[in-house]
C-alpha cells in the first residue's frame, strides 16, 4: 500500500521530527508491523494505529506529527480534508518509522 505525504513533511519525516500522521479513512486498511511506501521518500514500518476522536487530539500528536500545536494540526487536518470530521470517515493515529529510501 502506499502512503502519500506532501511534499511540505518531507524534510521532517527524513530528520525524524515527524513520527505520526493523522488520517480519515472509511476502515483501517493498515496494521501495526505492516510496511508502506511513498513515493519520493521511501519505505514505511508502522509502529502503532488506533481510531481516535479529531477532538481527543492533543499537543504531544501535534508534535509526532511535525507541528507545533494541535490548534496547527486541526488547521493542518481542515486544509487537507476540509475539516476535522469529514463525513463517513473515521480518524485514525498512524505511527511510524521511517525506514528509507529502500
Amino acid at each position: 500500500m502506499f502512503l502519500l505525504f506532501r511534499k511540505e513533511f518531507h524534510e521532517a519525516i527524513r530528520a525524524g521530527r515527524k513520527r505520526q500522521t493523522i488520517r480519515f479513512w472509511k476502515q483501517r486498511c493498515v496494521s501495526p508491523g505492516g510496511h508502506l511506501y511513498s513515493p519520493r521518500l521511501g519505505k514505511f514500518r508502522i509502529t502503532h494505529i488506533q481510531e481516535i476522536d479529531p477532538a481527543a487530539l492533543t499537543d504531544a500528536d501535534a508534535q509526532l506529527d511535525g507541528l507545533p500545536s494541535v490548534a496547527a494540526l486541526q488547521a493542518k487536518l481542515v486544509e487537507l480534508y476540509g475539516s476535522i470530521r469529514p463525513p463517513d470517515r473515521k480518524c485514525y493515529k498512524l505511527t511510524f518509522e521511517f525506514l528509507g529510501p529502500k
